[in-house]
């Protein structure tokens, strides 16, 4: 169900330009720096956002690698200014953007274990700048 719940997140998002007020200027840093965005869509009582919270994201280790290839922006589902395209009733939710052309490259929702998840992120990054 995770991957169906996958794929058709992906497959929807992607055929979308985002346009939100943040993506600009996380845009302009992430191209200057050669990284990708990834957007982290969570909930304020979602026991698995706060489970990825604490084994990716305050991770020591974890964040370090991700900071290296990612602008990172952590955002409530229910914000007003998260691109309605990124509207999602599962959480945690994450997308990784190309700055250029503010499309979705990879996306998900649910819990990912740390390895899963920085594979996942290493292969986007890979695929979108040819590693």
């Amino acid at each position: 169900m995770n991957t169906l719940l996958k794929t058709l997140f992906v497959a929807l998002l992607s055929l979308t330009t985002l346009h939100a007020s943040f993506l600009e200027e996380e845009s302009a840093k992430a191209i200057q720096e050669k990284k990708l965005i990834l957007v982290n869509i969570v909930s304020e009582n979602c026991p698995y956002c706060k489970q990825m919270q604490k084994e990716v994201f305050n991770n020591t280790t974890y964040r370090k690698q991700i900071d290296q290839k990612f602008i990172l922006v952590t955002i409530d589902q229910m914000n007003p200014s998260l691109p309605s395209d990124l509207h999602t009733p599962y959480t945690p939710a994450n997308a990784i953007l190309s700055p250029k052309r503010h499309a979705i490259i990879e996306g998900y929702t649910g819990y990912m274990d740390p390895a899963s998840f920085m594979n996942v992120l290493e292969s986007a990054y890979k695929a979108e700048f040819k590693e």
